[in-house]
């Protein structure tokens, strides 16, 4: 006689996630247009850019002088460049 295991049901798991306190909500996701994803109630995607190398070597130098991640000067940037009305 073989002993089955029944599968469990995706629903159950993902009623468990969402019981969970930090789980992301409806409402942030509905405010972020239809184009974006954001992940996990922030209100931010992820960006994908190819660089030349020697940009990303400076680059990076700057962060570190800064000491701040390529993402954090990345974000900096843009947000400056964005306020200046270019």
């Amino acid at each position: 006689m073989t002993i089955t295991i029944p599968k469990q049901k995706a629903a159950k798991v993902d009623d468990f996630i969402a019981a969970a306190p930090d789980a992301v909500s409806e409402a942030p996701a509905a405010s972020v247009s239809s184009g974006l994803k954001a992940k996990r109630g922030i209100a931010r995607s992820q960006v994908s850019v190819v660089l030349p190398d020697l940009v990303l070597v400076k680059f990076d130098a700057e962060a570190a002088r800064r000491y701040m991640s390529r993402s954090a000067l990345i974000t900096y940037l843009i947000n400056q460049f964005l306020d200046q009305g270019q």
